[in-house]
Formats: structure tokens, sequence, C-alpha cells
């Protein structure tokens, strides 16, 4: 799957999970990797697209009991405010995932805050031997608020979006459901505040296949030369992560500092963003680390600053100001 077309009557479900952790140091009978969050709680709000406007159309709210973790970690008590005994009233995963995909009906886009909800859903699902394909279309609303908002490259917590558009605290947060209301009320409020066609085109670039694998990192051999090591990776990214067909440029490559850039297409796969980086090691050689990974539009508005930026400054890029803050606020999706 490539890309989704938004029309009338196209569902999203916006959802957003809790899980519970392993204790560090503590013996499982199983690698905790496989499992580095157990899912205790699945929210979601659906809604009917229909001529520029979200309506809601119903909410899904489930208590999960795990059967791994089964002791809240301390750092989850904080967050989320539950108990120990929270957790024995749930109903099984694989009971739960069932009602949740139930509710959300044969053919939606799922939505949320962040991306690692889709990616816990699906370790879960690994785990506990179920089928992980989660079929679908995913659509992080971060950073679509982020560009809406003026807060481009800033990743914004749901909090923050909800003052930015006055929408009232009723709920607390860090509770799934309470959660997956308030980014549904986000999300109906980029739609309110902005152009439905604008809307529409970034959501269509921006939603993903959370099946596919969306990143991947190659890096290059050691040199003398800080130029050099960028050859090392220079075929990589040339060629689709998936198919290793040629990619077609659509921002052709392009060094500002110690970075390149690029835009690439896959006739199959889509768009890719390319990024190599050049580091050095603590034996004073020089390697290039590379990165390709499916686009979206906050990569497209990164990928056309920095081509802005090189055709006005060179590969030397803008000069740096007086006085720079560089410190941005951002949150880390935390159970």
């Amino acid at each position: 799957m490539l890309s989704r077309k938004i029309e009338d009557k196209t569902v999203f479900i916006v959802f957003d999970m809790e899980w519970n952790q392993p204790f560090p140091g503590r013996d499982y009978k199983f690698d905790v990797s496989s499992l580095s969050g157990e899912i205790i709680e699945i929210g979601a709000v659906k809604y009917v697209y229909d001529s520029g406007i979200l309506t809601e159309k119903g909410i899904f709210s489930c208590d999960v009991r795990p059967c791994k973790y089964t002791t809240l970690h301390y750092h989850v008590k904080k967050v989320t405010h539950k108990t120990n005994d929270d957790l024995k009233t749930g109903i099984p995963f694989e009971e739960a995932y069932k009602k949740f995909r139930a509710f959300c009906g044969d053919d939606f886009i799922l939505a949320g805050w962040g991306n690692s909800d889709p990616d816990m859903l699906k370790m879960n699902l690994k785990f506990f031997d179920m089928d992980d394909k989660l079929n679908c279309f995913f659509l992080d609303i971060q950073p679509i608020f982020s560009m809406f908002a003026g807060e481009r490259g800033k990743q914004r917590s749901v909090e923050f979006a909800v003052d930015h558009y006055g929408i009232p605290k009723n709920d607390s947060f860090h509770s799934a459901t309470s959660d997956a209301r308030y980014t549904g009320e986000i999300f109906k409020r980029i739609f309110d505040c902005n152009k439905t066609s604008e809307v529409l085109s970034v959501i269509s670039s921006s939603s993903i296949d959370p099946d596919l694998k969306r990143e991947y990192v190659n890096v290059g051999s050691e040199t003398e030369n800080p130029l050099d090591s960028l050859t090392m990776t220079e075929g990589w990214t040339k060629m689709c992560p998936i198919c290793s067909s040629t990619f077609r440029e659509e921002i052709s490559r392009f060094r500002i500092r110690k970075s390149v850039y690029a835009l690439y297409a896959c006739d199959e796969h889509g768009e890719f963003f390319s990024r190599t980086r050049i580091k050095k090691n603590k034996s004073g050689k020089y390697y290039a680390a590379s990165v390709l990974r499916f686009a979206t539009q906050t990569d497209y508005y990164l990928v056309a600053a920095k081509r802005e930026e090189y055709e006005r400054f060179g590969s030397k890029g803008a000069p740096a100001p007086i006085e720079e803050n560089t410190e941005e606020t951002q949150e880390v999706k935390t159970p």
C-alpha cells in the first residue's frame, strides 16, 4: 500500500494505549526485548470524514489484564495512576484485541499521537503468537499538528495541543481513552481551523503502512578523509531498500555541513527521505551513517528547507545567529 485517498465516509480510528514495563534487573523466563511493554489499556474514538468535517461515531475503552508483567512498574504507576489491583480487572489481550478490531470495522485509517503505539501493538501481537499484520494505514497526528500550528520540527505533547486549541480539560491525561479523545479533538480542530484541501494533502502524504519497515540504516567503512566516507554509502542510498530498484530523484543529493540530503521515489514502494551524516569515531577515523525512510510531510518540509538553505548559502549552510536557542520541547511517548 503506497497511498490512501481520503474520500467522504472515510473512517478514522484515533487510538491510544497504555502498557506496563519490565523491572530492570529482574529475571524473566523470556527475552524482555521481545516484549518491552505489555498492553494494559486500549482506548479509541471512531470518526467518519464527510466534506471536510469529522463526526464522532463511537468510543472504545478496554482494560487489559497482563499475564507477563503483572506488577506495575513504578514509572507506569506514577504516570497512569493505576494500581496493581487495576491490572486484575481487565480481560485477556487476545479478547481485547478482537473487540478492538470489531470496533474498527473493515476499512479504516488508524491514527494516534506519535508512532510508538502501532509498533507496541504489533510487538504484543507477535509475542502472543497472533497475526501482527495491521492491514491498514496509520497516521501520526503529532507532526501534522506541529505543521499547522506553526511548530514545525517540534514534538509537542497532547496537552500542549489541547491548550493551543483551547480544548476543555474534562479528563486526566495518560489514560488511553481520555488521550484518544483529546487526540481526536485535536484532529477535528486541525480540520476546522485550516483549508480542507491542505489538510487532506498533508494526511495523504503522511499516512504510512505500519506493516512495512519504515526506516533502514547503513553505516559505511572507516576513512581518513571525511568527504571520502560519503562515497561508502552513496550507492546504498540510491536503491530502494525493499526491492533494490534504482531510485528516481525527486530532490537530488546535496550536502550542507556534515549531512547529505535527498528525496527519492520508487515506482513500487513510494517516496523515501534520505540523510547521510559524516561522523568521527574514537580512533579519529571518519565514517558515514545513512538512513532511508518512508517520507512523510515532515520529511518533505525538512528536505525542501535544507535545499533552499543550500541554494542560498552553499554547502556551508546559513551562518549561525549570534544568539541561538536550540532548546525544543519534546514529548517521549510513555505508557
